[in-house]
């Protein structure tokens, strides 16, 4: 045997069995040699076996075989230094008839003068060596022969050899065999097997011992001997020493297993006396060592493997390769000894529980200690200790051998084994059985994951290669596996009663329910296993057929029968959902969580979308027999009311949430019958969710869920119900009404208006809200003082999505008066966010503005909103906005404005009076000016949303203030409002209604394009006398009533854009559709046809024809431009596309800026190509613009073409109303 730590010296190389010389060098060395005599005297007396004999002769014959098995036997130690105390090693008490290394551990004792060179493993400590070689076949005759006798009567020998001493009839075979034993004995001690050994010693050492602790004793020299590696052995020699110790476990497997029945039915003191022999003879240490030390070398062998190198010639001095003879081992990688090993010991468990006293709660279980989950398979094997007085299974090398062999990934093919020993002996388990099942249940769950990983990369379902690549698979590990997790599991959280009845074993319910806390603490685990199982089966059954049979057959892993592994799953959490239906749903809640998609999905919603992997978790639970809808919704209920304690390293992610997520998706995909059915268990979830205090994205789900519903049946049998339906709306609206506004905060102490917090808004996305939220608001709370909800826009955009259908589907016809006083809330909460147009308040803004524009749609509604969106509409703010948000007030102020017929008399009557109220001395004239601009603004806005001719009667009156305005002399800013108008009336009206309304359109144009030119040559002017230096200063005209006016200030900048903004539309619209326009077309834009050169003579002048407008005012430009070379743009022009607007901008700081437009009005409508009406109206069938080249595409097209071209154009008058902010 070889201890750790000691120093021998080198054995030489050279050895002869007979040199005297190597004797006298290796003074502690055991050589043995057998002598002629005793091989002459004991040859003929090897019997045969011989099954039925009378029991006096079975023993004499045993006898016989003893000496013939003890004298082959010859194990000594390998050598050790004279400086090494064995009696400290070693505890050599009386009686003892094997001894392996020492109980205090592996000792670390070295030599001072001797160079450390020993670098065995500790595990190896329990391996002895022969030094020479030995008949192995006639060993093995004689204990194949006791085999057989113990197959042939297993009771009457086990009884016989437990009560038969040896000593009970002296007789010389007896003597013999007490002789050799001693002489064995004294060679595993590292002496010489010829040493005198004291007369008396060896006889009063055995004088007691039975038969059946002799048999023990030998059976296990037999298994941990092997050849040393210096001996010259041929193949046979180590297949017979193989064969040798495969026989010893077979023996002792039967031995075991017998003595377990027999002891069964004895007394008390029988079982005491089979405690006495096992642990004298050290079994359990043994076995645990031998089975320690085959997983430790299947490991080293497979390393090698892969590394390609000879370990154990690197390494220094002397190693358990350069000293052990394992080359038998090596072949299967012990899997054949290891298979036998896992047998006995399962035996021995059954043994020894059934002769060990109940064990104490002592003080060595501690080293037991720790947590369930972290028993770690790559923890280094040299700590592992046997402990005296437990049992197998409460040891840590018991433990650790199981994880380690589960965690080896080369040696797959013992797993199943490994599983079996652990599932057959889970009511022998006792005090450690929560340690146990959570460990080992963990390692296999992990298996699971490594087997599914290694399928996915060989059959490209992914590209990264897993770390842990599994070989030598038997074809159905995986269902195997499972299998495992299900015995496991459910003897722990299952009554094991009805399952182990048969063993008669009594198993200690507090043990059983701290094993299955254990389990149940794991068990999200153990869920993302199976549900990654489950969605490997659901990509294998979906994929392409053929394509999948060739991707499978290039991975070593074979799913086998889908059907069967379904099926297997579901046998697995059936009765656990059935029996701990909230553990399981909160586990389905855990790995919804994991299984979240990483790329989110950009829209900004209060639900998030579910992955495909998500959604495969709900057919999961549908699958599941005993999760009925109702049952699910109770389970539901539970979690949310009591979460399990999961998973509380992930701090921020909320359960309820999570489960609230998976229910969600799961109503969406129940047939309508099952929700309807179980409406009662729906409405109770519902009810207990407002009351819980849910976080904010729970609170959103529960919303969700509830329109599902609706959605999904809209009308409810009985009044009572549609009642109740009714009544935990209102309180979920509400609910979410709160979040909505718990970004205000009170304006003033007494008063209740409530106005936006001033800090950023965070907009964050459905998927990963916790998370996301969680990290915004540490920034948050570090960069101010306020800490808005983060969650009030989801809020918002939610209620903005589902709020006014729901309202309208749960609250019948004669019931929508119910609707007020709740619609009143909500909108207490939503007017100061349209209030606020500052950039942050933005997300918030245009989530109220949709919710508005939704609940509009409604008239009952209208009680609820109609002030203040007046007031709204009237507030001077109200066009700083987003342009995404404009469609949304179009349709809030066509309801307004048609739901009912005062609104747009009261704003009409509004503008006339502003026109009409005269100057007092004490207002500002510039501010009513402002408000007459202000107003028009607003009707212009109104006309724009609405359907084309809907105020057609109104246009007199229309007529009437526009004139009005036009007749205030130098009012820039209110003629600017006015060209709005004229464009929003060119898309609003019919051609024929606006006729006595062109001559002041055009008179207009005409009046503006006069004062630009006014101002460009006067500008001309002024430099020609005063020299370059006064070039460009602001010119001002002394207006007719007074006022004088900067005519480059930026309020007539404006107006010249909007004039020209109103040329360019009637210039991009269809000739057809302003008839009238066309009339007047020569006074602005060069016509082809034009001829410059007429000359005519009249009153005595000599003048040339008139030139359009445009013409004159490019010419002025372009002197202007020219002037400022580094911003010359005088050869610039714009693109100019048929049916589009040429003129984008909205502001303009010079009048050089619009150089371009007009550089484009000269130059494209001039050119001979085009006709009269221009280039909108030819209909080149070439044109990119028109699909179709046929006759009979052509009109289809140009009106696909212009209802585009329409579409496009109304976009861009939409910007011109907004003001403020960026319009994009």
């Amino acid at each position: 045997m070889l201890p750790d730590g000691a120093d021998p010296p080198l054995p030489d190389r050279s050895l002869r069995v007979d040199d005297p010389q190597a004797r006298k060098r290796s003074h502690s060395s055991t050589q043995l040699s057998l002598k002629g005599k005793i091989m002459e005297k004991l040859v003929d007396k090897s019997p045969g076996a011989k099954p039925k004999v009378k029991k006096t002769k079975r023993k004499e014959e045993e006898k016989q075989k003893k000496a013939n098995q003890a004298e082959k036997l010859h194990p000594p130690s390998i050598f050790f230094g004279d400086s090494l105390d064995l009696e400290n090693w070693y505890s050599c008490g009386e009686g003892e008839v094997s001894e392996i290394e020492s109980d205090m551990g592996s000792p670390g004792r070295r030599s001072s003068s001797a160079p450390p060179r020993f670098n065995i493993h500790p595990l190896y400590q329990h391996v002895l060596l022969y030094l020479q070689l030995y008949d192995s076949s006639r060993t093995l005759h004689a204990l194949s022969a006791v085999a057989a006798m113990v197959r042939a009567a297993p009771s009457g020998f086990v009884s016989a050899i437990s009560t038969t001493s040896i000593n009970n009839t002296y007789t010389p075979q007896l003597s013999l065999l007490q002789n050799l034993l001693a002489r064995h004995r004294v060679s595993v001690m590292g002496k010489d097997f010829y040493c005198p050994i004291p007369q008396d010693s060896h006889s009063h050492s055995f004088r007691s011992a039975m038969y059946l602790e002799i048999i023990i004793s030998l059976c296990l020299y037999f298994l941990r001997s092997y050849y040393s590696a210096h001996v010259t052995v041929g193949p046979e020699d180590l297949a017979g020493n193989r064969a040798m110790q495969l026989t010893s476990v077979e023996v002792l497997t039967l031995l075991f297993s017998e003595l377990a029945k027999v002891t069964a039915g004895s007394a008390k003191g029988f079982a005491s006396f089979i405690s006495d022999v096992l642990s004298k003879c050290k079994v359990q240490k043994v076995i645990l060592h031998c089975l320690l030390s085959s997983i430790f070398s299947a490991q080293k062998w497979h390393d090698q493997r892969v590394a390609g190198v000879n370990v154990a010639t690197v390494e220094e001095g002397l190693s358990e390769d350069s000293v052990i003879n394992n080359s038998e081992d090596q072949i299967d990688s012990c899997s054949a000894v290891q298979s036998q090993l896992l047998r006995l010991l399962q035996s021995l468990v059954v043994l020894e529980h059934r002769v060990l006293a109940p064990a104490d709660e002592v003080a060595g279980f501690e080293i037991l200690g720790g947590e369930v989950e972290h028993v770690n398979p790559q923890q280094p094997m040299t700590s592992l200790q046997y402990l005296h007085g437990q049992p197998i299974t409460a040891q840590g090398m018991f433990l650790c051998a199981v994880i380690r062999a589960l965690h080896q990934h080369h040696a797959c093919k013992m797993h199943p084994q490994w599983i079996g020993l652990i599932t057959a002996t889970l009511p022998y388990m006792g005090r450690v059985l929560r340690r146990v099942v959570a460990s080992v249940t963990l390692q296999l769950c992990r298996n699971l994951d490594n087997l599914l990983q290694q399928y996915r990369y060989e059959t490209s379902i992914t590209d990264t290669r897993p770390q842990w690549m599994a070989l030598c698979i038997p074809p159905d590990l995986i269902l195997t596996v499972l299998e495992g997790v299900t015995s496991i599991i459910h003897y722990c959280l299952l009554d094991p009663t009805s399952q182990y009845h048969q063993l008669q074993v009594s198993v200690d319910q507090k043990h059983l329910a701290e094993a299955r806390s254990g389990i149940l603490s794991i068990l999200h685990t153990i869920m993302s296993s199976v549900t990654l199982l489950w969605s490997v089966l659901h990509q294998a059954d979906n994929s392409d057929k053929p394509a999948a049979a060739s991707a499978a057959a290039t991975s070593n892993i074979n799913l086998g029968s889908t059907k069967n592994l379904r099926q297997q799953i579901l046998e697995l959490l059936g009765p656990i959902s059935m029996n701990h239906g909230a553990h399981f749903m909160a586990a389905i809640a855990y790995v919804w969580n994991e299984r979240k998609q990483v790329k989110t999905p950009m829209r900004n919603k209060g639900i998030p979308v579910a992955s495909e992997e998500q959604l495969l978790l709900v057919e999961l639970v549908r699958s599941v027999s005993a999760m009925r809808t109702e049952t699910v919704m109770q389970t539901v209920k539970e979690v949310l009311k009591q979460p399990p304690a999961i998973a509380k390293d992930k701090k921020h992610i909320s359960l309820e949430v999570c489960m609230l997520q998976f229910f969600y998706a799961y109503v969406q995909r129940i047939p309508v019958s099952s929700l309807v059915d179980s409406w009662p268990s729906l409405l109770a979830l519902l009810k207990d969710s407002v009351q819980l205090g849910l976080p904010a994205p729970g609170q959103f789900l529960i919303l969700g869920v509830l329109n599902e519903f609706i959605l999904k049946n809209p009308n409810l049998e009985s009044k009572k119900d549609q009642r109740e339906l009714q009544d935990v709306t209102h309180k979920v609206v509400e609910a979410i009404g709160t979040i909505a506004g718990s970004s205000l905060e009170p304006t003033t102490w007494l008063r209740r208006n409530l106005e936006v917090k001033p800090s950023p808004q965070i907009v964050v996305d459905g998927t990963n809200l916790e998370a996301d939220v969680e990290d915004l608001m540490l920034t948050v709370m570090e960069a101010s003082t306020f800490t808005p909800s983060v969650y009030s826009v989801h809020a918002l955009t939610l209620l903005a999505e589902v709020l006014a259908h729901l309202l309208d589907m749960v609250f019948y016809s004669d019931e929508k008066e119910k609707v007020i006083p709740l619609l009143v809330n909500i909108m207490h909460y939503v007017v100061p966010y349209l209030r606020n147009h500052s950039a942050h308040n933005a997300p918030s803004y245009r989530a109220c503005i949709q919710l508005l524009s939704s609940l509009s749609g409604y008239q009952y509604t209208r009680r609820a909103w109609k002030k203040e969106a007046f007031d709204l509409f009237m507030d001077h703010t109200f066009f700083q906005m987003d342009a995404s948000c404009v469609s949304h007030w179009r349709a809030i102020i066509d309801h307004l404005m048609t739901h009912d017929k005062t609104t747009f008399r009261d704003l009409m009557t509004r503008v006339a009076v502003a026109q009409s109220s005269s100057l007092s001395l004490f207002t500002n004239r510039d501010a009513e000016l402002e408000q007459r601009a202000m107003l028009l603004k607003r009707l212009a806005f109104t006309i724009y949303s609405s359907e084309v001719d809907q105020y057609q009667k109104y246009l007199p009156d229309i007529q009437e203030r526009l004139v009005e305005s036009l007749r205030l002399p130098q009012v820039p800013i209110l003629h600017a409002q006015v060209f709005l108008f004229f464009r929003v009336l060119l898309l609003r009206m019919s051609p024929q209604h606006l006729t006595s309304l062109w001559p002041t359109m055009i008179t207009e144009l005409v009046q503006v394009f006069l004062l630009m030119e006014q101002e460009l040559t006067a500008d001309e002017d002024i430099s020609r006398t005063s020299g370059p230096s006064v070039a460009g200063l602001e010119t001002t005209y002394s207006g007719g009533n007074g006022f004088s006016t900067s005519y480059n200030s930026q309020r007539w900048l404006n107006l010249y854009l909007s004039a020209c903004k109103f040329l360019d539309l009637a210039l991009a619209l269809p000739p057809e559709s302003l008839p009238q326009f066309q009339m007047y077309r020569w006074a602005f834009i060069p016509e082809a046809s034009d001829d410059s050169g007429l000359e005519v003579r009249r009153q005595g002048t000599h003048q040339r024809e008139f030139k359009p407008y445009v013409v004159r005012l490019v010419k002025l430009l372009r002197k202007r431009a020219k002037k400022n070379p580094e911003e010359d743009c005088s050869t610039k022009t714009l693109p100019w596309e048929p049916g589009h607007l040429m003129l984008t901008l909205y502001v303009i700081r010079s009048m050089e800026q619009l150089l371009p437009f007009f550089n484009l009005l000269s130059q494209v409508f001039n050119s001979k190509a085009s006709c009269r009406s221009g280039p909108v109206y030819t209909h080149n069938p070439t044109d990119s613009s028109f699909p179709g080249n046929k006759e009979g595409h052509k009109l289809e097209s140009q009106k696909v073409f212009w209802s585009r071209a329409r579409q496009n154009i109304e976009e861009m008058v939409e910007k011109d109303f907004l003001e403020g902010l960026i319009k994009t």
